[in-house]
């Protein structure tokens, strides 16, 4: 484990940290009832277990929460959880983090689905500055987010969270919903969601990747 590079002990943390926090989740250690308690428990679990992984004197590990990043899609973006590995004072990671918690009860179904592809895209761009990682998290105990819709034209169809499902790559979507009709969605790479169910929550969370250097000259 000591000899894995930046990014992939990073990447390690992050996966382990969310485990132990769907752990303690179900089991009632962790309460959480909206998002700013994901967040702040959730970026708690990262500090200390990244600080578990600092080997050396030189290792160091941190977490910001509510980093503003400039320029993300011509805006100003305030990152959930930011976290850096820096091991031997040289060769660092950086990873992006974005949230989502909906319960049943708040409703919005339609909005959070589209919010979810906001911060997938937001991720995506991310990655094109000095993150190296980057990554999609989100609970809810309401299984719709989970399947399909029955409706072809529903914004639950075009904004499909659903399990094991492909996002499209290349399209402009454009929300119907008038709350958000100023959204303009256009994902660069796949990603697949696969969902975890546990006791009566679902868990999701979706690594964002890198370019890879054929996609760079496509674009």
């Amino acid at each position: 484990m000591y000899l894995l590079d930046p990014n992939e002990k990073l990447e390690l943390i992050i996966k382990k940290s969310w485990e132990l926090f769907i752990s303690q989740y179900v089991c009632g250690r962790i309460i959480v009832t909206k998002e700013a308690p994901f967040q702040h428990n959730f970026a708690n679990i990262i500090k200390q277990m990244g600080e578990l992984h600092c080997f050396s004197r030189n290792d160091q590990f941190f977490v910001d929460l509510e980093e503003k990043e400039s320029d993300i899609l011509g805006k100003n973006k305030y990152i959930d959880i930011v976290c850096s590995l820096s091991i031997g004072g040289e060769k660092t990671s950086k990873a992006a983090i974005e949230l989502k918690f909906k319960k049943k009860s708040q409703g919005a179904d339609d909005e959070a689905r589209i919010d979810a592809y906001v911060d997938i895209q937001s991720l995506e761009h991310c990655l094109d500055k000095d993150y190296e990682l980057a990554y999609f998290f989100m609970i809810t105990d309401n299984p719709a987010y989970t399947k399909a819709s029955m409706k072809i034209d529903s914004t639950a169809s075009q904004f499909s969270i659903r399990d094991n499902f492909n996002t499209p790559i290349n399209i402009e979507l454009l929300p119907k919903l008038k709350s958000r009709s100023s959204v303009r969605i256009y994902l660069r790479r796949q990603h697949v969601l696969k969902w975890e169910k546990n006791e009566d929550s679902y868990f999701l969370m979706v690594p964002i990747h890198k370019a890879d250097k054929q996609e760079l000259e496509l674009r």
